[in-house]
This record gives C-alpha cells, sequence and structure tokens, in this order.
C-alpha cells in the first residue's frame, strides 16, 4: 500500500503541473472514489488494473471536455512508480536461497511486474491477472502457473499475505498454501486457518529446509 498511495500521489502531482484543471477539480480522495465506482460498475475491470486506470483517465479527459491525447504519458508516470517497490530486508536473502532449490513464480493481481521491480531474477516467471482474465482467489492464475512450471497440485505451494486472495486462492485451486502473516492480520473468511504461519520469509525458508 505505501508503495500504490506513493504511485497514486506521483500521478496526481503530475495532474497539478499538467492538468491542472483535473486538479482543480477533483482532490486526490475524490479520484480514489471516482476509480472506486468505475471498478463497481465494471468488475471485470478488477482483472486488468491497467486498463482499469487508462479507462478512469479518459474518464477525466472527458469530464474536462480535454483530448485523450496525455493519457497514455500519465499512465506511465503512474506505472513507473508503482514499480518503486520498497522490498522487506528479508526478500532477497530468502528468494536467494530458495531460487537455488524450487521453481519460484510471482502471481499478482496488480500491475507490479517482476522486469521492473527488480526481482525478475529471483524468479522464473510471473503471472498476473490481466494474462489470465482473472483475478485471484480464482483458480485460474495457480492453474497457469502450474502449467508454466509443469507440476501437479501436490507439487506446489503457494506463498502469500492475504486470506482470501492467497489461501482461499489457493484452496480452489487444490494446493497447499502458508500464510506470511507480517502485520498480524485478522483471518476474515470462513474454513479454518491455514495451519503454516509465518511472521516472515525466514521462518517458511526454515520451515522448508526441514523437509516439513
Amino acid at each position: 500500500m505505501p508503495t500504490i498511495r506513493f504511485a497514486e500521489q506521483t500521478l496526481y502531482d503530475w495532474l497539478i503541473e499538467f492538468k491542472p484543471e483535473i486538479a482543480h477539480a477533483n482532490t486526490i480522495e475524490q479520484l480514489h472514489i471516482k476509480r472506486k465506482q468505475l471498478m463497481q460498475l465494471r468488475p471485470e475491470l478488477i482483472n486488468d488494473l491497467s486498463a482499469a486506470r487508462r479507462i478512469h483517465l479518459r474518464q477525466l479527459a472527458m469530464e474536462t471536455g480535454d483530448t485523450e491525447e496525455w493519457v497514455e504519458t500519465a499512465f506511465d508516470v503512474f506505472y513507473q512508480a508503482r514499480q518503486k517497490v520498497k522490498l522487506f530486508d528479508d526478500v532477497i536473502p530468502v528468494l536467494s536461497v530458495l531460487k537455488n532449490e524450487y521453481t519460484l513464480a510471482a502471481l499478482t493481481n496488480g500491475n507490479a511486474h517482476i522486469s521492473k521491480t527488480g526481482l525478475a531474477k529471483y524468479f522464473d516467471f510471473q503471472v498476473s491477472a490481466s494474462d489470465v482474465q482473472a483475478a485471484k482467489p480464482d483458480p485460474a492464475m495457480f492453474v497457469c502457473a502450474m502449467e508454466k512450471a509443469g507440476v501437479k497440485q501436490s507439487q506446489t505451494l503457494h506463498v502469500g499475505d492475504h486470506p482470501l486472495h492467497d489461501i482461499q486462492g489457493a484452496r480452489n485451486a487444490g494446493i497447499d498454501s502458508v500464510w506470511v502473516k507480517r502485520f498480524d492480520q485478522a483471518w476474515d473468511i470462513e474454513g479454518p486457518e491455514v495451519n503454516q504461519q509465518f511472521v516472515n520469509l525466514y521462518q517458511l525458508s526454515d520451515w522448508l529446509s526441514t523437509g516439513s
């Protein structure tokens, strides 16, 4: 979320400079509300957040009677800022070890990409909601990842931090999962909590090394 908030502010600052009529008519909070309303009207856009962002920017152009020539530039401002992810301290040390022992795939409902966040060398590939036109907890992304890796459900483990998107999503795909519970999140979905829970990736790595 800090990265997304930074990207949102970066885009808003750009609008203040280059499209002041939009910034003057909308606070950053009002823009967030309009995006939320767009997603409610067009729920299929949850599967492609980049498309949703572009459509929202086009709507803002229409509201002010402007052309859409600047939309791609504005989107790129947001997109590049969105990739400036601050990694947790345990990410690189643990991935550096795991990449030598496992096929690693990154699954995302959003539009961050491993090729732009500095993580491409640690993962074998990435699957996003836009690739399969279905967001977690739909099993499509998990199934696609297993097909690309050439593995069965019994050979797959999903590591995630979101009870619904990650843990329930893995269950929907018939695979095991572990919950990285960094911020003491509440278990807010139906069904039993996942057995394996860790507060950081070091604990995950230790658990994997024991062969549990």
